[in-house]
């Protein structure tokens, strides 16, 4: 696909607004004539998993600029089934990703975007995501946010589940418990156990969704930080290739 037949010229011409607007965000007239991509994450303060796909966001826009493309970020943040845990917050945890999934199509075809990059790491964010891809008719790529260090000893956030019990039972101290909640997430990315998150992660790549070994990379290292790097540059090689996700999975 050339560049002029792309989906974002081919609507340059029947709405001129659309240019006048992105003048708006100092686009120049080179950067309306490139492919247009689009990046959606789920980036927020919403929990550990979302909270660093801000930097990844900025190294596929690296990407996408050093390919000639022209990259628009976007975020739809999600919530923590660990965070909604044993109250009415949990109720929405299902009904969040079908919403996801629909505002994350509305960023991509209310816009003329030619491609897409989708970030992120957790339960229902990643679903929501590659049911989105699977729905577009268009080139898109799944970068995965990769999980947080473990904490002392590989711990993990399990070592909370029952702990409140534990604690009101007389069976663990509070010192045992502030330790334990103090030490147990050390830093950004889904939860380190293979649950649902990791498990997603790992689904997103064996399908060809993520780029090769993306799913195991860890956050906040610079093997992830590369490959949202390099599927900036990979997206304007697929849209240039018209390599549609459901015609891609439909067809192995």
């Amino acid at each position: 696909m050339s560049c002029g037949s792309s989906r974002s010229q081919q609507l340059r011409k029947v709405n001129y607004q659309g240019d006048g607007l992105r003048s708006g965000m100092q686009w120049d007239d080179d950067d309306l004539g490139k492919m247009q991509i689009l990046i959606d994450t789920v980036h927020g303060d919403s929990h550990p998993g979302s909270s660093h796909l801000d930097g990844l966001a900025d190294e596929a826009k690296i990407g996408v600029y050093q390919a000639q493309g022209k990259p628009a970020v976007y975020a739809v943040t999600d919530i923590c089934d660990g965070i909604a845990m044993a109250h009415d917050g949990m109720n929405y945890s299902l009904a969040s990703r079908e919403i996801m999934s629909f505002m994350f199509e509305i960023h991509a075809l209310a816009s003329p975007y030619d491609g897409s990059i989708f970030m992120s790491s957790c339960d229902k964010s990643v679903p929501a995501q590659l049911m989105t891809m699977m729905r577009l008719d268009m080139p898109a790529l799944h970068v995965c946010g990769g999980s947080m260090l473990s904490g002392p000893h590989y711990m993990s956030s399990e070592v909370l589940y029952g702990a409140g019990d534990k604690y009101a039972q007389g069976e663990l101290s509070e010192q045992e418990l502030m330790y334990y909640s103090r030490n147990c997430c050390p830093s950004a990315g889904a939860c380190q156990f293979i649950g649902t998150a990791s498990t997603m992660q790992c689904m997103s790549e064996a399908l060809g969704l993520a780029l090769p070994g993306n799913a195991l990379a860890a956050a906040y290292t610079t093997h992830l930080t590369r490959y949202a790097r390099r599927a900036g540059r990979q997206i304007v090689e697929n849209v240039k290739n018209s390599l549609v996700p459901r015609n891609f999975i439909s067809s192995r």
